[in-house]
Formats: structure tokens, sequence, C-alpha cells
């Protein structure tokens, strides 16, 4: 089994390190062989309070070498970690609710909670050791398939958050892809900056074990910051990681743009090798621009469902794709262009708690599994075209891939985030456009008349509301963990406020 003996593989380079940056800029740094030892001890103390193979066991907080450690001795331990989104802040109260909604064993927490209730007995601080906790029994635990080993959630941009059950052998196939794909040896150092909720940081952090490697987790607020003093080789994020860049470069005066871009680029340090970018639209003039500097930026495809699904690598990109399809993956496109996988070894089984509903839409009987995204293949390259659930229809039928339209904001104002919708009885398009510069607010909306110009009647957007882009983040619930735009959250907060 592969996450199983991730604790082991951590003997076998006792020297390599990860570190933890704080918001405040101190690090903690570990050596793989103190955290093989920790990681030990905290499993026999999880053992003396009863845990067990198969126990649902979560772990809830943000960042922390408690969290992936007890990640780490939970696999060992044969328990099944359930990955809590924590965006959110949650006070003690709170956690007994978890407990009892996802039919949990037992909570591990990172750190201590405001309010003055007291922990229930299933639940554990990280920080106060040793462990001591009452498990908890439910007789109605879901029954997971073979070969699960742990339960993530997707972002939510859906409404819902559906829990995902991964395997041991999905999870090893993306390890292994990537190990071989990226080519990564022991100078390596891999960046971790989103949630470790989110099922990718895991996943890096075990590639980095696995191959020997170092890690290194910095907090999103300070990435910047850090970047320049933890010198990675790795960086995977959303597209917002390298707008920063961007922005900044085609504010520059053209004459200075690549003078000036390349001097810039050390914001990223001066070691790193390899750039990925996914998750959210990519805009193709970044990428090219990136390259043009000559950074090594790449567009790359996947789900938590399959794992990575398309890849660009050096010797094989095109920018404006996603790449072509990985070893083991193969991409068709179904009704309306919908992007079709059939995947050897795909990375999940299944949902559970929320989302069943929808699993045999998913998960169909003949082995594909279908994305939900929209896509295009140019001579084998995917180029992705939006969210097939994002589509409008209009009353009169027609219908609308609003990313498309976005994209053509997005383009013409870098930095800007846009979102097109037909709010709920309107009969026309309305535009929301997040602004750092209100006063350019002027200057967006007559962009967008020229954009209606060249569209027809069906397309073009009637009604424009200019939002500050500060309310764009993840605690606003604007963002989801994966700095994506939640397009339900921006309906509930925008539109039904009684903005039109």
């Amino acid at each position: 089994m592969f996450v199983d003996s991730l604790v082991d593989k951590l003997a076998e380079h006792p020297a390599q390190r990860m570190r933890f940056v704080a918001r405040d800029r101190t690090t903690l740094v570990k050596t793989y062989g103190e955290i093989h030892d920790d990681a030990v001890r905290l499993m026999d103390e999880l053992r003396d309070s009863g845990l067990g193979p198969g126990d649902l066991v979560g772990v809830f907080g943000p960042n922390s070498y408690e969290w992936i450690l007890a990640d780490l001795a939970l696999l060992a331990l044969g328990c099944v970690p359930v990955a809590i989104p924590a965006e959110n802040r949650h006070e003690s109260a709170d956690i007994g609710a978890f407990v009892e909604r996802f039919r949990l064993a037992a909570l591990l927490v990172t750190r201590p909670l405001p309010g003055e209730a007291g922990l229930p007995a299933a639940t554990a601080v990280l920080s106060e050791r040793p462990v001591k906790l009452g498990p908890a029994r439910h007789d109605d635990v879901p029954a997971l398939p073979p070969g699960v080993r742990t339960i993530a959630f997707s972002s939510g941009t859906a409404g819902t958050q559906k829990g995902l059950m991964l395997t041991d052998d999905g999870i090893a196939n993306t390890v292994e892809l990537s190990a071989r794909a990226w080519r990564v040896t022991t100078d390596d150092d891999i960046l971790i900056v989103m949630p470790y909720s989110n099922f990718q940081q895991r996943y890096l952090t075990y590639l980095a074990i696995s191959t020997g490697c170092a890690a290194t987790v910095v907090p999103p607020e300070i990435m910047f910051q850090a970047l320049k003093v933890v010198e990675p080789t790795i960086i995977l994020g959303p597209p917002s990681f390298f707008e920063v860049l961007y922005n900044r470069v085609m504010a520059a005066d053209p004459a200075e743009r690549m003078d000036k871009g390349r001097g810039w680029l050390s914001m990223y340090g001066s070691r790193v090798r390899l750039m990925y970018t996914g998750s959210a639209p990519v805009p193709p003039a970044m990428v090219a621009l990136f390259q043009e500097l000559g950074a090594p930026l790449y567009e790359i495809y996947g789900s938590t469902e399959i794992g990575w699904i398309a890849m660009n690598v050096p010797g094989a990109a095109r920018a404006g794709t996603a790449g072509r399809p990985v070893d083991g993956v193969t991409v068709e496109l179904g009704d309306g262009g919908e992007v079709v996988v059939r995947a050897e070894r795909p990375q999940v089984a299944g949902y559970v708690y929320e989302g069943v509903e929808t699993q045999d839409a998913v998960f169909r009987p003949d082995g594909r599994i279908v994305t939900g995204d929209l896509g295009v293949l140019e001579d084998g390259f995917l180029r992705l075209a939006g969210r097939k659930n994002n589509v409008i229809i209009t009353r009169s039928g027609v219908k609308i891939n609003p990313a498309e339209l976005e994209a053509g904001i997005e383009r013409a104002f870098p930095g800007v985030r846009a979102m097109v919708a037909l709010p709920d009885g309107a009969a026309l398009l309305a535009c929301v456009v997040w602004l750092d510069d209100p006063g350019k607010a002027a200057e967006v909306e007559a962009h967008i008349t020229r954009m209606n110009a060249d569209h027809e009647p069906s397309h073009r957007i009637a009604t424009t509301l200019v939002r500050p882009a500060e309310e764009l983040t993840v605690e606003s619930g604007l963002l989801t963990r994966n700095f994506k735009i939640d397009r339900s959250a921006v309906r509930r907060t925008v539109w039904t406020s009684g903005d039109r």
C-alpha cells in the first residue's frame, strides 16, 4: 500500500526537510527523520486512545506541521483521514457537529479554537500532547469501497461540497505520474500554499516524501514576501499566483516591459524550474508572456475525481491549452463539448456525505468519468472552454457560455475579475466586475459596450455592476478555497440583495 508507507519513506531521507512558514514569517524546520519519529509517537498515542484501521478521523485547522503530521500518522495507522475544510473560523461549540455530521470516530484539531465551550470527548487539540480522547462509535458509519484511504471535499462551486473517497492506488498513480513527468529529484523543493484540506496540497507533500525532495509550506498572505527566502523549484497554483507579475508587466511602458519583467521574475525566487497553473480559467496571454520572459509557466488540468488529466511539459507544450492527456488517460468530447475521461487508475471511487445523488451521472457504468468542463481538442492538445453547468439558457432557449464573455473583459483589463450571469427573473445578461481602481469603471463599461456591438442581442450584457476587488476573498465566501469565483455565493450576495 502506498499511503501506509509514507511514514517509513521519511526514514529513507532523514536529512531532508520540510519548512513551515508562519504569517509572522517565523519558520519551523523539521527533518524527515524528525517527522518520522514524531509520526511514530503520535501513532502510539492515537492507538492508545482506541483508534485503529478503518476509523474515520477528521483533521481540522489551517496548514501547519500538526496537520500533516496527523495525516501521515493516521494513514500509517490504517485510519481514514477526513480533511474538513477550514476556510472560516469555528468555535469549540461547532466541533461536536462535525463528529456527528461525518460520523467520525475522532476529530483532531490543529490548534485551540475560540469559545469557552470545552471540546467533545472524541476531539483532541494536537498542540496539547499527549493526545487523549475517547472515540465516538456510530451505528451508521458510511461503508467505504475497498481501497479508499482518505476523504476530501470539493471546493463547492456547484453549491455543495461533495465528499470524495480517494483510493490508495489512485493517489499512488498521481504521485508516480508527477514524479516522472516533472523529473523530480532530491534537489527539488515543492511549494505548498493552498489549504491541506484541498487534496492537491496533501498529494504534493506525498510526492515530496516519496521522491525524497524538500517541501515548503507558506501562507498565501505572505507568499511573495517569502518566496525570495524559501527559493522553491516547483510551484503549482491558481492563475492569481502569476497574474501579479503579468499585471505589473502589462502596466509598464511597452518599450520597457521585457527588461522589467525579467527583473520582476525574482519575486518567485531564483531556483524555480517548473511553474504550473490551472483550477481556474488561465489567460493564454499570461502563459505566453511568462514564457517570453524565460519563465517555465505551463497550464495543467486535473480533477480530484481523476487526478491529472492533461498537462504541458517542457518540449511538448502549447500556450492556450491544458496540454496533451497524460499517460493512462483518454479524453473524448461528449454532448456540447463536455470533457469525458477514461482513466486506468482514477483517484476517486465515488462520493460520500454530500453529492451521492450525482455519483451515477459523473461515474458512468462504462468506466468513463464526466468532468463537467467544456473543451476542444486541437492536434491532441486540450483547450478548456468553461464549465457546462455555468452555461446560461435564455428564455428563448439560446445557450450562452459565460466564460467567453468573461474572458473578453479580463483580457482587456489584466487583474480584473468578471462574472456574467442571468439573474433570477431577468431576461437580459448582467455582469459583475471587481476592480481595484473604481476610476476604471467607465473604461470597463465602455469596453463592454464595444463587446456588445460584436455579439448577437442574446449575448449582450445589459447591466454591469462594479464591486470593490477587496471583497473577493475566501473569507467573504465569494471565492472558493481554490480561488475560483463561487457563482452561487455571488448570486446570493449581489443579485438577491436587490442589485440589478
